[in-house]
């Protein structure tokens, strides 16, 4: 768990992003989060050490992160929710549970495998996923 923090405040610090404890704290809660994180869980545990910390704060640094590519956005109908990307270099597509939350990585690249967008569209970026019930959960 220590390696996975420490990889992420250096990809943070080699992205020119300043360090502050809060920052930090959110790297930490990622760190030890196996699965998704809600922003309430990560507005929780930074303000035990600092009670006036807002959600505002909590939100920004998520999408700072999401923009320098440290972690991923998910919305499902109960809310946002984020995971730590596995590896920042490589983007992934995604089949997702809807019960349980588990994600189920796709082997290959929709756009980069036959999906073409309109004609004179210029793509920015692309997120695919799928939302469902795994089998673990239809049982």
């Amino acid at each position: 768990m220590e390696d996975k923090w420490e990889n992420m405040i250096k990809a943070m610090e080699a992205k020119g992003i300043r360090m502050t404890a809060q920052r930090k704290m959110i790297a930490k809660v990622f760190s030890f989060s196996a699965g998704f994180v809600l922003p309430r869980q990560i507005h929780s545990f930074i303000s035990e050490s600092f009670p006036g910390a807002s959600y505002d704060t909590v939100y920004r640094n998520l999408r700072l992160l999401v923009d320098i590519g440290l972690i991923e956005q998910f919305n499902f109908n109960e809310g946002v929710r984020f995971k730590l990307k596995v590896n920042p270099d490589q983007h992934l597509h995604y089949f997702i549970c809807t019960s349980c939350h588990r994600t189920y990585p796709l082997e290959f690249c929709p756009i980069e495998n036959g999906i073409k967008p309109p004609e004179s569209f210029k793509v920015m970026g692309h997120k695919f996923e799928v939302y469902g019930i795994c089998g673990d959960c239809a049982d």
